[in-house]
Protein backbone atom coordinates (compact mmCIF):
# COMPACT_ATOMS: atom_id res chain seq x y z
CA UNK A 1 0.00 0.00 0.00
CA UNK A 2 1.54 3.47 -0.87
CA UNK A 3 2.30 5.74 2.15
CA UNK A 4 0.14 8.83 1.57
CA UNK A 5 2.72 11.94 0.61
CA UNK A 6 3.41 14.39 4.25
CA UNK A 7 1.82 17.47 4.09
CA UNK A 8 4.21 20.46 3.91
CA UNK A 9 4.30 23.24 6.26
CA UNK A 10 3.07 26.75 5.26
CA UNK A 11 5.45 29.14 6.75
CA UNK A 12 4.95 32.70 6.44
CA UNK A 13 7.18 35.84 7.47
CA UNK A 14 5.55 38.12 9.58
CA UNK A 15 6.03 41.11 7.37
CA UNK A 16 3.30 39.22 4.69
CA UNK A 17 1.12 38.70 7.82
CA UNK A 18 1.34 42.24 8.55
CA UNK A 19 0.97 43.59 4.97
CA UNK A 20 -1.99 40.97 3.99
CA UNK A 21 -3.95 42.15 7.40
CA UNK A 22 -3.53 45.67 6.50
CA UNK A 23 -5.03 44.98 3.20
CA UNK A 24 -7.43 43.32 4.70
CA UNK A 25 -9.15 46.69 6.17
CA UNK A 26 -7.88 48.80 3.28
CA UNK A 27 -4.63 50.62 4.62
CA UNK A 28 -2.67 48.93 2.06
CA UNK A 29 -3.88 48.58 -1.72
CA UNK A 30 -2.75 45.22 -3.52
CA UNK A 31 1.11 44.94 -3.74
CA UNK A 32 2.32 47.55 -1.12
CA UNK A 33 4.03 46.91 2.17
CA UNK A 34 4.10 49.47 5.33
CA UNK A 35 6.90 51.61 5.78
CA UNK A 36 9.95 50.34 8.44
CA UNK A 37 7.99 52.19 11.37
CA UNK A 38 4.81 51.05 9.78
CA UNK A 39 5.98 47.56 10.42
CA UNK A 40 7.69 47.87 13.94
CA UNK A 41 4.42 49.42 14.92
CA UNK A 42 2.79 46.45 13.34
CA UNK A 43 5.22 43.91 14.63
CA UNK A 44 4.67 45.08 18.81
CA UNK A 45 0.85 44.96 17.80
CA UNK A 46 1.16 41.56 16.94
CA UNK A 47 2.76 40.14 19.49
CA UNK A 48 1.39 41.98 21.96
CA UNK A 49 -1.79 40.27 20.74
CA UNK A 50 -0.36 36.91 20.32
CA UNK A 51 0.82 37.36 24.51
CA UNK A 52 -2.81 37.85 25.35
CA UNK A 53 -3.72 34.60 23.59
CA UNK A 54 -1.03 32.81 25.75
CA UNK A 55 -3.22 33.39 28.93
CA UNK A 56 -7.20 32.29 27.44
CA UNK A 57 -6.98 28.02 26.98
CA UNK A 58 -8.77 27.70 24.23
CA UNK A 59 -5.97 29.65 22.22
CA UNK A 60 -3.18 27.15 23.72
CA UNK A 61 -2.67 24.85 20.85
CA UNK A 62 -1.64 21.80 22.88
CA UNK A 63 -0.36 20.92 26.64
CA UNK A 64 3.48 20.09 26.52
CA UNK A 65 5.27 17.31 29.13
CA UNK A 66 8.60 18.73 29.98
CA UNK A 67 10.74 15.90 31.81
CA UNK A 68 14.28 17.55 31.08
CA UNK A 69 15.61 21.65 31.40
CA UNK A 70 16.53 23.97 28.03
CA UNK A 71 20.03 22.70 28.63
CA UNK A 72 18.54 18.93 28.54
CA UNK A 73 19.03 18.29 32.33
CA UNK A 74 16.24 15.82 33.57
CA UNK A 75 13.74 17.72 36.35
CA UNK A 76 14.54 16.80 39.81
CA UNK A 77 13.76 17.30 42.99
CA UNK A 78 16.67 17.98 45.94
CA UNK A 79 16.26 15.82 49.16
CA UNK A 80 15.10 17.97 52.31
CA UNK A 81 14.57 20.73 49.90
CA UNK A 82 10.75 22.56 49.60
CA UNK A 83 10.69 25.50 46.92
CA UNK A 84 11.98 25.82 44.01
CA UNK A 85 12.73 28.66 41.31
CA UNK A 86 11.01 27.96 37.43
CA UNK A 87 12.00 30.52 35.06
CA UNK A 88 14.94 32.06 33.05
CA UNK A 89 15.32 35.69 34.27
CA UNK A 90 18.83 35.12 36.70
CA UNK A 91 20.13 31.78 34.90
CA UNK A 92 20.27 30.24 38.29
CA UNK A 93 17.03 29.17 38.75
CA UNK A 94 16.41 25.08 39.98
CA UNK A 95 13.91 24.57 37.19
CA UNK A 96 16.39 26.47 33.79
CA UNK A 97 12.94 26.79 31.19
CA UNK A 98 11.33 29.21 30.16
CA UNK A 99 7.98 30.64 32.37
CA UNK A 100 4.85 28.52 31.04
CA UNK A 101 2.14 30.54 30.78
CA UNK A 102 0.14 28.06 33.19
CA UNK A 103 1.60 25.16 34.82
CA UNK A 104 -1.49 22.70 34.46
CA UNK A 105 -0.17 19.81 36.16
CA UNK A 106 2.89 18.54 37.94
CA UNK A 107 4.24 14.65 38.69
CA UNK A 108 6.77 13.05 40.50
CA UNK A 109 8.19 10.12 39.08
CA UNK A 110 9.61 6.87 41.21
CA UNK A 111 10.62 3.55 40.96
CA UNK A 112 8.13 1.21 42.27
CA UNK A 113 10.19 -1.79 41.77
CA UNK A 114 13.88 -2.31 39.61
CA UNK A 115 12.24 -1.95 36.06
CA UNK A 116 8.93 -0.01 36.71
CA UNK A 117 9.08 4.05 37.28
CA UNK A 118 5.81 5.17 38.52
CA UNK A 119 4.23 8.73 37.38
CA UNK A 120 2.12 10.22 40.60
CA UNK A 121 0.53 13.14 39.99
CA UNK A 122 0.34 15.99 42.63
CA UNK A 123 -2.56 17.45 44.17
CA UNK A 124 -2.19 22.01 42.78
CA UNK A 125 -2.94 23.72 45.56
CA UNK A 126 -4.11 27.02 45.56
CA UNK A 127 -3.04 30.33 47.73
CA UNK A 128 -5.52 29.08 50.69
CA UNK A 129 -5.13 25.86 50.55
CA UNK A 130 -1.49 25.74 51.25
CA UNK A 131 -2.13 28.59 53.74
CA UNK A 132 -4.18 25.82 55.29
CA UNK A 133 -1.36 23.46 55.55
CA UNK A 134 -0.03 23.62 58.99
CA UNK A 135 2.76 21.72 59.61
CA UNK A 136 5.03 22.93 56.26
CA UNK A 137 8.62 21.47 57.39
CA UNK A 138 6.74 17.82 57.79
CA UNK A 139 9.09 15.46 55.92
CA UNK A 140 8.35 12.59 53.19
CA UNK A 141 9.58 10.17 50.77
CA UNK A 142 7.62 11.53 47.98
CA UNK A 143 5.46 14.76 47.96
CA UNK A 144 1.63 14.89 47.54
CA UNK A 145 1.18 18.73 47.64
CA UNK A 146 2.64 21.62 45.21
CA UNK A 147 1.90 24.95 45.28
CA UNK A 148 2.71 27.67 42.20
CA UNK A 149 2.81 31.22 43.46
CA UNK A 150 2.57 32.39 39.92
CA UNK A 151 5.37 35.02 40.36
CA UNK A 152 7.44 36.91 37.75
CA UNK A 153 9.82 36.75 35.81
CA UNK A 154 10.29 33.41 37.69
CA UNK A 155 7.57 31.57 39.27
CA UNK A 156 8.52 29.72 42.72
CA UNK A 157 7.09 25.60 43.50
CA UNK A 158 7.02 24.27 46.71
CA UNK A 159 6.21 20.86 47.77
CA UNK A 160 4.55 19.30 50.94
CA UNK A 161 5.68 16.78 52.04
CA UNK A 162 9.29 17.99 51.98
CA UNK A 163 10.89 15.24 49.78
CA UNK A 164 13.58 13.01 50.96
CA UNK A 165 14.87 11.56 48.25
CA UNK A 166 15.91 13.43 45.09
CA UNK A 167 13.19 11.70 42.52
CA UNK A 168 12.66 13.46 38.91
CA UNK A 169 9.27 14.99 37.94
CA UNK A 170 7.27 16.09 34.81
CA UNK A 171 5.39 19.26 34.04
CA UNK A 172 2.55 19.48 32.39
CA UNK A 173 1.97 23.06 31.29
CA UNK A 174 0.52 25.46 28.41
CA UNK A 175 2.49 25.69 25.07
CA UNK A 176 1.76 29.26 23.49
CA UNK A 177 2.20 30.43 20.36
CA UNK A 178 5.86 31.68 19.59
CA UNK A 179 5.86 35.34 19.24
CA UNK A 180 7.11 36.82 16.04
CA UNK A 181 11.63 37.56 16.30
CA UNK A 182 11.82 40.14 13.66
CA UNK A 183 9.96 40.86 10.34
CA UNK A 184 11.67 38.24 8.26
CA UNK A 185 12.02 34.95 9.91
CA UNK A 186 9.49 32.51 8.55
CA UNK A 187 7.19 30.73 11.22
CA UNK A 188 4.45 28.28 10.59
CA UNK A 189 1.14 27.60 13.13
CA UNK A 190 -1.08 24.82 13.63
CA UNK A 191 -3.95 23.94 12.33
CA UNK A 192 -6.34 26.75 11.81
CA UNK A 193 -4.31 29.36 13.41
CA UNK A 194 -3.45 31.05 10.07
CA UNK A 195 -6.58 32.69 9.18
CA UNK A 196 -7.47 33.82 12.78
CA UNK A 197 -4.12 35.67 13.38
CA UNK A 198 -4.28 37.10 10.03
CA UNK A 199 -7.95 38.72 10.71
CA UNK A 200 -7.29 39.73 14.25
CA UNK A 201 -4.54 41.08 14.00
CA UNK A 202 -6.55 43.09 11.24
CA UNK A 203 -9.11 44.16 13.38
CA UNK A 204 -6.06 45.14 15.91
CA UNK A 205 -3.93 47.20 13.38
CA UNK A 206 -7.48 48.91 12.31
CA UNK A 207 -7.81 51.02 15.42
CA UNK A 208 -4.19 52.46 14.22
CA UNK A 209 -3.77 52.54 10.80
CA UNK A 210 -6.45 54.35 8.66
CA UNK A 211 -8.02 52.68 6.22
CA UNK A 212 -11.31 51.65 4.56
CA UNK A 213 -14.44 51.49 7.26
CA UNK A 214 -16.70 49.94 4.96
CA UNK A 215 -14.07 46.86 5.12
CA UNK A 216 -14.08 46.16 9.37
CA UNK A 217 -17.74 45.10 9.37
CA UNK A 218 -16.93 41.49 7.07
CA UNK A 219 -13.32 41.39 8.66
CA UNK A 220 -14.81 41.96 12.42
CA UNK A 221 -17.06 38.96 11.45
CA UNK A 222 -14.36 36.23 10.29
CA UNK A 223 -12.00 37.11 12.33
CA UNK A 224 -14.41 36.18 15.50
CA UNK A 225 -15.56 33.45 13.35
CA UNK A 226 -11.70 31.80 12.74
CA UNK A 227 -10.90 32.35 16.69
CA UNK A 228 -14.14 30.35 17.63
CA UNK A 229 -13.07 27.64 15.33
CA UNK A 230 -9.53 27.24 16.66
CA UNK A 231 -10.68 27.70 20.18
CA UNK A 232 -13.49 24.69 19.33
CA UNK A 233 -10.59 22.73 18.26
CA UNK A 234 -8.36 23.21 20.90
CA UNK A 235 -11.54 22.58 23.76
CA UNK A 236 -10.31 19.78 26.16
CA UNK A 237 -12.20 16.47 25.33
CA UNK A 238 -13.98 16.15 28.86
CA UNK A 239 -15.07 12.79 30.08
CA UNK A 240 -18.60 12.06 31.58
CA UNK A 241 -18.89 10.32 34.65
CA UNK A 242 -21.72 8.63 36.29
CA UNK A 243 -22.17 7.90 39.84
CA UNK A 244 -22.77 4.03 39.85
CA UNK A 245 -25.24 4.64 42.95
CA UNK A 246 -27.84 6.17 40.12
CA UNK A 247 -27.31 3.16 37.68
CA UNK A 248 -29.40 -0.04 38.76
CA UNK A 249 -26.84 -2.32 37.81
CA UNK A 250 -23.52 -0.44 37.68
CA UNK A 251 -21.44 -0.14 34.69
CA UNK A 252 -20.99 2.84 32.42
CA UNK A 253 -24.03 5.74 31.25
CA UNK A 254 -25.03 5.74 27.85
CA UNK A 255 -25.73 9.22 26.45
CA UNK A 256 -27.81 8.36 24.00
CA UNK A 257 -30.57 6.33 25.82
CA UNK A 258 -30.06 7.86 29.24
CA UNK A 259 -29.23 4.98 30.59
CA UNK A 260 -26.82 2.37 31.46
CA UNK A 261 -24.78 0.08 29.07
CA UNK A 262 -25.06 -3.54 30.70
CA UNK A 263 -24.04 -6.57 29.41
CA UNK A 264 -26.72 -9.42 29.01
CA UNK A 265 -26.05 -12.90 29.61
Amino acid sequence: MPTPPVPSLIQQAPLDIISSALRLVGSLQSGEVPTASEASDALMIANQMLDAWAAERLSIPNIVRDIDDSNDLPLSLVAGKQAYLLGQATGAEDFYMPRPPRLERVSVIFTASSSTPVEKDLYMADDVEWQRIAAKSVPSLIPEVCYNDQGYPDLTLSFWPIPTQANPIAFYSWSALTQFADLVTKISFPPAYAEAIRFNLAVRLAAEFPGDPQKLPLVMKIASQSKARLESFNAPIKTATVDEALLSRGGTGNIYSGGSNRSHN
